[in-house]
């Protein structure tokens, strides 16, 4: 799968928790706003869109379905911040 990363805003040397947001396209079909790098001590990771619902509870609107494309996505976008 092809997996293309553009950062629309990156937020280096700040102690806030987030440091990027980006827009993944997916196999040039297939575009995910707001996936957001985020770090609070243990190294980066990335945090996917989520929406909050009736009920307060934050659930993802999208999400891989194994832990092997999660790996490769997350891999891609820090990549591509580490790049800014």
């Amino acid at each position: 799968m092809k997996i293309d990363v553009e950062m629309k805003m990156v937020f280096k040397g700040t102690d806030a928790p987030l440091k990027a947001v980006a827009v993944v396209i997916l196999d040039d079909c297939f575009l995910i706003h707001s996936v957001k790098v985020i770090d609070i001590g243990d190294g980066p990771f990335i945090s996917l869109p989520s929406q909050r619902g009736r009920d307060g509870k934050w659930r993802s609107v999208c999400h891989p379905t194994n832990n092997e494309f999660r790996k490769e996505l997350q891999e891609k976008v820090l990549e591509a911040y580490f790049e800014e």
